[in-house]
């Protein structure tokens, strides 16, 4: 089996919807994959323990809710297969820009220049050598706080949503579904779901009230809606990195860059035409 399908961890629940829908009991199907499910993540087996214990602890139907988690981690491996693609470009731009001082100094020694003589026999190339690594450890830092404000978050913003699907699929009302699930779901990711959860499915209960629709398809899709919010979010921050990495580049990195390699180079010329 090719490697990157192990990793999906929609497959391993798959797997134990499948053997339960066979008709093996609950304890047996998770026994027989239970390899897998420890293999996820630490997210996802939260996830996947969270759902599974609702909906064993509420008796509701197991299967609808094991399909729906394994959509679920389709969609995320998808997203992060595109964040990974989208995050490549700033990523490699930052990394190119740091090592710009050290292939300068290589070149400038390469060519006969003696760069590196000039940093440690001359007070002001010392002097500009600790200005510039002083910069470039400032724009290094800021460059990664940058890319990690841009990075998704790991958890799943629909996760509470469907947790109260699981209560209502069980046949409880919404209120008491709720009750479960927030109780559940702070047991599980020891903290409480984003406010805007409490919004949509307010926004869901009141659109089922109105129009008479069944409130668990207006919940699916509420939550399917803020997971595309979220991926929306996350692409646009990053679609937003290549000009905010323009601002360190521009106040920390080229001023280092010239501080490392181009005041070294220039003392070097000098020293040596003064020979």
């Amino acid at each position: 089996m090719p490697e990157s399908e192990n990793r999906n961890p929609a497959n391993a629940v798959r797997r134990v919807s499948a053997l339960l829908g066979a008709g093996l009991p609950a304890n047996q199907a998770m026994q027989i994959c239970s390899d897998e499910i420890t293999n996820l993540s630490a997210q996802d087996k939260k996830q996947f323990d969270l759902v599974w214990s609702l909906s064993a602890k509420l008796g509701g139907p197991i299967l609808l809710a094991l399909n729906r988690i394994a959509e679920v981690f389709d969609g995320q491996q998808r997203n992060q297969r595109e964040v990974q693609l989208a995050f490549a470009g700033p990523q490699a731009t930052a990394k190119m820009v740091m090592w710009l001082p050290v292939l300068a100094l290589m070149l400038g020694q390469a060519v006969g220049m003696n760069p590196i003589g000039a940093i440690f026999h001359s007070p002001l190339g010392a002097l500009s050598v600790s200005l510039g690594l002083g910069l470039m450890v400032a724009g290094r830092q800021w460059t990664r706080r940058l890319l990690g404000k841009a990075l998704p978050a790991e958890h799943d913003p629909g996760a509470y949503l469907d947790c109260v699907l699981i209560g209502l699929q069980a046949g409880l009302p919404l209120s008491a579904a709720q009750a479960e699930a927030t109780q559940e779901y702070r047991d599980a990711f020891e903290e409480l779901p984003e406010p805007r959860n409490f919004e949509r499915l307010e926004n869901a209960a009141e659109l089922s009230r109105s129009t008479g629709a069944a409130i668990s398809q207006i919940l699916i899709a509420e939550a399917d809606a803020f997971r595309e919010q979220h991926k929306y979010l996350t692409a646009t921050r990053i679609s937003k990195l290549g000009v905010q990495l323009m601002i360190p580049l521009g106040v920390a990195v080229l001023p280092a860059f010239i501080l490392l390699s181009i005041v070294p180079i220039a003392i070097s010329l000098l020293s040596n035409g003064q020979q």
